[in-house]
């Protein structure tokens, strides 16, 4: 009896250990383990003293997160930096599927471009999705914290560098298409140039106020040196060639945006007009900054893929 009872339990045991395994457990909705809750925005006035940017701008503000997730978390609400966010993010995707169908283009448009053709192209593209991208994660990891955002401040003034660098090498290469000696003579000068101001700009010796004239001249220096090709090119060819054989309207269009974005910049315009007006829309002087360098961005793709290479194509390596 006394077995039997024993058996009667233990068959008892694994009934219940069985109905407990056939229970399935609540699933958790995937949005609900990666859950963020949106931070409340802030007015300048809440800002740290190390946040405080533009006075014009009153609110919108994302809090100091000192978290990546965060700082990528914020692409999914409404706050002061968005628009400066996705107006680098969203053409930085253009241009970079720019790169995956770059053969393709060239193949069908221009048969007998070069490898160097397609080559110079495609570097212009990669600087343009360089300049882009690091804009974009500055805006994004603004709200990081102190060190972070200087750092990526950092970044960001390089990747503008980098696409001077991609500007210029393509002006050069196609402004002096028939002069190898003068290619590689200006871009060993805007490779040193722009080399010198990506060392000046990241080595902490040349941090702090003692520096920044050296800094910003160094920038503005490596931004004019354009010029000279340019002006050499107007020497020995003569304007009116130079305009066939470059393209030069289109690159001094493009100069002229980017001026007109610095001014904007310096100006704080439009937010200056309209303190505490301008909320959501991101930082309006970023704003107008990043249309004009698209703009310009644009211009420099019109210029590189369209003009000079159609030359090539239809009358042979800039002939007269």
């Amino acid at each position: 009896m006394s077995s039997f009872s024993r058996l009667r339990k233990q068959y008892a045991s694994i009934q219940t250990e069985l109905t407990e395994l056939s229970e399935e457990p609540p699933i958790t909705p995937l949005a609900d383990k990666f859950e963020y809750v949106r931070p409340t925005l802030l007015s300048f006035d809440e800002l740290p003293e190390w946040q405080k940017d533009s006075p014009f701008i009153r609110s919108g503000y994302r809090p100091e997160s000192n978290s990546a997730q965060a700082c990528f978390a914020s692409w999914l609400y409404l706050h002061n930096e968005s628009v400066n966010i996705y107006s680098h993010l969203i053409p930085g995707i253009f241009f970079l599927a720019g790169e995956v169908i770059i053969y393709q283009y060239f193949d069908a448009r221009y048969p007998v471009a070069t490898v160097s053709d397609r080559l110079i192209f495609a570097f212009f593209l990669l600087t343009a999705v360089t300049c882009l991208g690091l804009s974009a994660m500055f805006h994004t990891f603004l709200s990081h914290s102190a060190l972070m955002s200087h750092v990526w401040l950092q970044l960001d003034f390089v990747g503008i560098i980098v696409l001077i660098l991609g500007d210029f090498v393509s002006a050069i290469y196609v402004g002096f298409y028939c002069e190898p000696a003068l290619q590689k003579t200006y871009f060993t000068m805007i490779i040193s140039l722009c080399s010198a101001s990506i060392f000046i700009l990241l080595n902490p010796r040349f941090q702090g106020d003692r520096w920044r004239t050296l800094r910003v001249c160094t920038f503005v220096c490596t931004g004019l040196s354009g010029f000279l090709p340019l002006a050499h090119g107007v020497k020995i060819l003569g304007f009116s060639q130079m305009l066939k054989q470059s393209g030069m309207p289109y690159y001094l269009a493009e100069g002229l945006l980017l001026i007109l974005g610095t001014l904007f910049y310096t100006l704080r315009i439009p937010e200056s007009f309209k303190p505490g007006r301008l909320k959501r829309i991101g930082h309006p002087v970023r704003s107008a900054i990043h249309k004009l360098e698209i703009g310009g961005l644009v211009v420099g793709w019109v210029t590189t893929s369209e003009y000079p290479l159609l030359r090539i194509a239809e009358l042979g390596p800039f002939a007269a």
